[in-house]
């Protein structure tokens, strides 16, 4: 589930008790999250393999800081886009996509197209980045940044 949506009607406290443990804690033992939502084994594994069936819980992964794999900024490119042939758009979104330093990538309305968020080691690596790779790509007729001075609340990956 993204954005604003409301969660599916079909989940239960006990499925909102699980995943609220997970997202706290994703290594979570199945023994230790039966006992913090005061379940059973069996059924929390019943549960929780339903959850992941059902696509509610679509992976795992580990919340790794940044600044520990040398991306020392943090940015978010407003890019505007150019009208083009058909094709231009999904050649761009595969580039996008192909490259580390693009943490996600969103298609927006307003002012901008696509908000997309980026790490570099540091600002002249951002600078290349943008300048060589970001602005030559095709499509791309403006772009504006914006550097991140402090996480509030951090993003759930990033490349390694």
């Amino acid at each position: 589930m993204t954005g604003t949506s409301k969660a599916p009607s079909r989940l239960d406290e006990t499925d909102r008790r699980i995943l609220r443990a997970l997202q706290r804690n994703g290594r979570l033992t199945n023994a230790a999250l039966a006992e913090e939502i005061g379940m059973a084994p069996s059924p929390c594994l019943r549960r929780l393999k339903a959850l992941e069936e059902d696509g509610v819980i679509s992976g795992y992964r580990a919340l790794i800081d940044r600044r520990q794999l040398g991306h020392g900024v943090e940015a978010y490119a407003f890019v505007k886009l150019a009208q083009s042939d058909p094709d231009w758009r999904t050649r761009l979104i595969e580039k996008l996509k192909a490259f580390d330093e693009v943490i996600s990538c969103q298609a927006m309305t307003g002012e901008c197209d696509l908000l997309v968020h980026i790490v570099a080691d540091d600002i002249e690596a951002y600078g290349e980045f943008a300048m060589q790779r970001l602005l030559t790509l095709p499509g791309i007729a403006d772009m504006r940044s914006s550097f991140v001075l402090a996480t509030i609340k951090p993003d759930r990956g990033w490349p390694v």
